[in-house]
């Protein structure tokens, strides 16, 4: 990873690798408490992550939507990407986005609520898409928990369970990841990971980085979860007066390979 931060975030193409990044954009708001997509599409530019999953991106609760804060973003990133490879977009409630350079299509999206009268304090959703990739179709769903304890129970419930991760078209490979509001030591984490693996358990970067908050970061709370046919070949929390101000998270960048098969 040396090379990688040397060079800012970027990351070097290998066969039948990719990169993905998982972001908390705390709906544009930066720790100046100013809103600039601008902002946000630089920290994505300056890392060049093939596969990007955003969470409180502001709006976005009825798809497909017209304007606001996802076109402002897209087309700040456009304007960054000029003569390079664009990325498709996929967009759904609960501000869950995901852009990719590869194909891609939405599978299905929606909230995580309980179906009693218990409602979560902020309303959370997940977004699950297919990605045209290598040749394979990876399976991808990018998820935001709760703030209590209550929720979160609640929601890996869901998460895990027949309708996303336990469902029989959620085949390997499969990347879960988001701000999942939890440490890698809670009962939460170690469900998930049940549920896939969290790979970033055996690098020796571990979990010693933090991502939150970005200006001191001092708790990771955002996560990536892969099934065991992709190998992590390394990951970063890129670090910079950019990444300290944009928002109140720190991006999370991870490099997969998918295994071979024989």
């Amino acid at each position: 990873m040396e090379a990688a931060k040397d060079a800012g975030c970027a990351m070097s193409d290998q066969d039948r690798s990719f990169t993905i990044m998982t972001y908390n954009v705390h709906r544009l708001i930066g720790n100046d408490r100013c809103s600039s997509a601008s902002r946000i599409a630089e920290v994505i530019h300056s890392c060049g992550p093939d596969i990007v999953c955003l969470q409180e991106l502001p709006g976005a609760r009825v798809r497909p939507e017209v304007g606001g804060a996802c076109q402002d973003l897209v087309h700040e990133l456009a304007l960054l990407t000029t003569g390079e490879r664009h990325y498709f977009l996929e967009r759904e409630r609960w501000g869950k986005v995901v852009l990719s350079r590869f194909p891609m299509r939405l599978v299905q999206a929606g909230g995580l609520h309980p179906q009693n009268r218990y409602r979560t304090v902020v309303p959370r959703g997940v977004i699950w898409v297919e990605i045209d990739l290598f040749g394979q179709k990876l399976q991808v769903v990018n998820a935001h928990l709760g703030l209590t304890h209550r929720e979160r129970n609640y929601q890996v419930r869901v998460l895990t369970g027949p309708e996303w991760l336990s469902h029989p078209d959620c085949r390997p490979p499969v990347v879960l990841c988001g701000d999942f509001n939890t440490l890698p030591s809670s009962t939460i984490h170690k469900r998930l990971k049940n549920a896939l693996m969290d790979e970033q358990e055996k690098l020796k970067f571990g979990h010693n980085q933090y991502t939150f908050p970005s200006k001191l970061p001092m708790v990771r709370f955002d996560h990536v979860f892969v099934s065991p046919d992709l190998v992590v070949e390394d990951e970063l929390i890129p670090r910079t007066r950019l990444t300290g101000v944009a928002s109140d998270h720190l991006p999370l960048v991870v490099r997969l390979r998918l295994a071979v098969t024989p």
